[in-house]
C-alpha cells in the first residue's frame, strides 16, 4: 500500500512539474508575444509623438510621456532578462529620435528668427530714410503711430517674442524707438 501511495505521489508530482513546465513555457511565449506588441505600440506612439512635436519644448514632453511608457513595460517585464537589452536600446533610440527633432525645430526656428530680423533691419533703413525728409515732431510722431511699415517692424517684434528670441526683439524694439528719438532730435 505504501508503495502504491508512493507510486501515486510520484506520478502526481511528476504531473505536477510537467504542468509547471508547461505553464512556464507558455507564460515565456504569451510574455514575448506582449513584449513585442507593446514594443510596436511604443515605436507607433514615437512616431506620432515626432509628427505632433512643433516646438522643442514639445519634444521634451512627449519624450517623457515615451519614457514613462517604456518605464512601465521594463517594470511588467522584469523578469523576463532577455528583454532588458533591447529596452536599453530602445530607450536610446527614442533620445536620439526626439534629440535630432528637436535639435530640426530649434534650426528652424533660429532660421525664422534671423529671416526676421533681418526683414525688419531692413525696414528700419526705410523707415531711417523716410523720416529724414519729415519736418515737423508732429509729422514723425504721426508716422510711427500709423505708418504700415512701422507696424511691420512691431509685427517682427511680436513673431520674434513668440519664437522665444526676446534679445533679437528687443534689439528690434529699441532700434525703433532710438529711430523716432533721434528724428525728433535731430529736427530740434
Amino acid at each position: 500500500i505504501i508503495d502504491n501511495i508512493s507510486l501515486v505521489y510520484s506520478q502526481v508530482n511528476q504531473v505536477k512539474a510537467s504542468l509547471k513546465n508547461r505553464m512556464n513555457e507558455l507564460g515565456a511565449v504569451e510574455g514575448r508575444a506582449e513584449f513585442a506588441s507593446q514594443i510596436k505600440l511604443i515605436d507607433q506612439s514615437v512616431i506620432n509623438y515626432l509628427d505632433v512635436c512643433d516646438t522643442p519644448e514639445k519634444c521634451d514632453e512627449y519624450l517623457t510621456k515615451v519614457t514613462v511608457q517604456l518605464e512601465t513595460i521594463e517594470s511588467r517585464f522584469a523578469d523576463f532578462d532577455e528583454f532588458i537589452m533591447q529596452l536599453t536600446e530602445k530607450r536610446e533610440e527614442l533620445y536620439n529620435a526626439f534629440e535630432s527633432r528637436k535639435i530640426q525645430l530649434v534650426a528652424q526656428r533660429n532660421q525664422r528668427a534671423s529671416a526676421l530680423m533681418t526683414a525688419a533691419e531692413r525696414v528700419l533703413k526705410g523707415i531711417e530714410n523716410r523720416v529724414k525728409t519729415f519736418a515737423d515732431v508732429n509729422e514723425i510722431n504721426g508716422y510711427f503711430a500709423s505708418d504700415l511699415m512701422v507696424e511691420r517692424v512691431r509685427e517682427n517684434i511680436d513673431q520674434l517674442d513668440e519664437l522665444g528670441d526676446s534679445v533679437k526683439a528687443e534689439d528690434i524694439k529699441s532700434r525703433l524707438k532710438t529711430l523716432q528719438q533721434d528724428a525728433v532730435r535731430q529736427l530740434k
